[in-house]
């Protein structure tokens, strides 16, 4: 399990987007989302090794497509998304306790429940990302052309305790990814206690490892 504990009370991060970069500081730690934030296109959230962020049901950090998100934690100074409800102590049934980190590209994509896509990948191919709330439905699609997509980096982050179920079949998993593309990093990644899946991916070309 990657490291990282210790409870505390921080900042909140209120429903809202984030229209022009911003960094999140470990001087700062611990940050709280409280309800959905959106990173917008054109803006990168840069978030500094061994910040952490406490945060409570129906909260979740979505990179819209065409924003960035930079998070790399260190293995001593991970990243670490969990409850507000965690105090370090490990707890075998708990999870929904808040939602997840989304992030949406414009990789190809197969999607054919969207009336004007098609089955097989294809350029003008798009989706409404799984779980998120309608509050930003101009920035809920993932979908494109670009397998080079750029959507930052993740790495040494964890991700626990989340998952929220929109509507049965329709849940936010730890990670969730939409049309990703290979110039985006991610490695060395930590689901515990999701409701769902740990990590879903719906098309895109990005390589994860550990």
């Amino acid at each position: 399990m990657i490291g990282g504990g210790g409870r505390a009370t921080g900042q909140h991060m209120r429903s809202s987007s984030i229209s022009t970069s911003t960094t999140l500081t470990l001087a700062n730690s611990p940050y709280a989302l409280d309800g959905d934030i959106y990173v917008l296109p054109g803006a990168t959230l840069t978030i500094e090794a061994g910040v952490r962020f406490e945060s409570n049901a129906n909260s979740t950090l979505a990179v819209a497509r065409g924003a960035q998100i930079i998070a790399n934690g260190t293995k001593d100074a991970p990243i670490v998304f969990t409850s507000a409800n965690d105090t370090g102590v490990y707890r075998q049934l708990a999870n929904n306790e808040w939602g997840n980190l989304t992030v949406m590209g414009s990789g190809y994509i197969s999607e054919d429940e969207t009336v004007s896509n098609t089955s097989t990948p294809s350029a003008t191919n798009y989706a409404d990302m799984e779980g998120l709330t309608p509050a930003n439905p101009n920035n809920n699609d993932y979908g494109g052309g670009n397998d080079n997509d750029d959507s930052g980096s993740l790495s040494y982050c964890a991700f626990r305790y989340g998952g929220v179920a929109s509507i049965p079949g329709k849940e936010l998993n730890g990670l969730s990814l939409g049309g990703i593309g290979r110039a985006t990093g991610i490695h060395h990644v930590e689901i515990l206690n999701n409701i769902d899946d740990g990590i879903e991916i719906w098309g895109g070309t990005v390589n994860l490892k550990y």
